[in-house]
């Protein structure tokens, strides 16, 4: 946009820097940004015009800054990546009457009860479930709906509190796992969710939505650590082919959408291709977390972060054609984990970040974090290993070896 006026973009909110940096970066160079945060920024600073600092958990404190950012003309777009403040920010741009995903559309995705009522009365496949308040309901449902099942608090993020659990004592224990889950200021919803096991790989479908139209951009195969516990230690996404988007997950994730009442923005479907076809876990109303719209770019230059802003401005993103892209790529983002709990005195990530076909190298834990393995502790993760190859394969090794070299001084926790 060299030698235009930048379109005015504010982002409520910014997630952590490690994992969202990438997205700021991304936005500068076409938007001028500002921001509505919950604290002064930081790192945050380079990228911003202007910012406001207020309660992102009131839509009306976020809507009054939003217009007091509005450019020269009035105008602004207003998004949000942030889980936690996902809610205010929608009804922050209605009451604005700015483009954006309905209060309506983004309740229903957060909470996961009312997901699966609606996809079930939409006579969409969907596993069995049961919202329960008591650890003798959960044992009621898991035994009425069959062996094994999930356990999960039904508005929380990250598979935090889920826990997959055979016997009768294990969904006890797993309802009061979910029932003490927490994540920041996210609430976790009335009752527990006891639902049918869905056996089969899991990937995430990301999605631009405009007016109703859903286009699934690409498919990330998940990589889960730490059973019975869902923990999301990386994901792949290999460039776009007819292969990579199933018709019936293509189907799937478009009829979620109509059912939710999804018409604007950037979404992240969650999905099970389970024997007898793909299911939805979940569908999120924003970008994909876990850095997964930036490996995303690497493997099929299509940029998720700057098609939201775009419906965040209330234009039709634009998708290159196969032709305008770069050379078909895989991309793939693993997470490193300590061994054990412990305490971090420092993380090493030269010898890593060397390592052909590592592409970005990143600390999670500065010194001082205090790292519990799960269920204890959300997420504890010491580092994060991008690598770009031509395959599957190639990523896996690069990626095998980089981890290896990842150069953790570790200490017992405390107490």
């Amino acid at each position: 946009m060299t030698g235009q006026a930048r379109p005015r973009l504010t982002v409520v909110g910014s997630g952590g820097q490690p994992y969202r940096e990438y997205s700021f970066h991304s936005l500068v160079e076409d938007y001028e940004l500002t921001a509505v945060l919950p604290a002064p920024p930081t790192w945050q600073s380079r990228y911003l015009a202007d910012h406001r600092v207020v309660d992102c958990t009131d839509p009306g404190a976020i809507a009054a800054a939003v217009s007091e950012l509005a450019g020269p003309d009035g105008r602004t777009g207003v998004f949000t990546w942030d889980e936690l403040v996902l809610e205010a920010t929608a009804a922050a741009a209605a009451k604005l009457g700015l483009p954006h995903m309905s209060p309506t559309a983004v309740a229903r995705c957060r909470d996961k009860y009312l997901t699966r009522s609606l996809m079930a009365e939409a006579g969409l496949p969907s596993p069995r479930h049961r919202l329960v308040t008591s650890a003798d309901e959960a044992a009621d449902a898991a035994a009425e709906s069959g062996w094994p099942v999930v356990v999960k608090p039904r508005s929380l993020a990250g598979s935090i509190g889920v826990v997959k659990a055979t016997d009768g004592d294990a969904v006890r224990a797993a309802f009061e796992l979910a029932s003490k889950a927490a994540y920041a200021t996210l609430p976790a919803g009335e009752g527990i969710l006891v639902e049918e096991y869905l056996d089969g790989p899991e990937i995430s479908v990301d999605s631009a939505v405009f007016d109703g139209e859903v286009h699934c951009v690409h498919v990330a195969r998940k990589r889960l650590g730490f059973p019975p516990y869902f923990e999301e230690v990386g994901h792949l996404v290999t460039a776009v082919t007819p292969q990579s988007l199933p018709p019936e997950v293509v189907e799937l994730v478009r009829a979620a959408h109509r059912v939710l009442g999804v018409d604007f923005g950037v979404t992240h479907a969650e999905v099970r291709l389970t024997p007898a076809g793909p299911r939805l876990v979940e569908l999120n109303g924003r970008l994909g977390g876990d850095l997964i719209p930036l490996i995303s770019r690497m493997a099929t230059g299509i940029d998720l972060v700057k098609a939201a802003a775009e419906i965040a401005l209330g234009r039709a993103p634009r998708f290159p054609a196969a032709a305008e892209r770069d050379r078909a790529r895989t991309a793939e983002v693993r997470f490193v984990y300590p061994a054990e709990d412990c305490e971090v005195r420092g993380v090493d990530l030269e010898e890593a970040a060397a390592v052909p076909g590592i592409v970005q190298a990143t600390v999670l834990a500065p010194p001082g974090t205090r790292l519990l393995l799960p269920p204890r502790n959300p997420i504890p993760r010491l580092a994060a290993l991008i690598a770009v190859a031509d395959d599957e394969e190639g990523t896996r090794h690069a990626l095998d070896v980089a981890e290896q070299k990842v150069a953790a001084d570790v200490v017992p926790p405390a107490g």
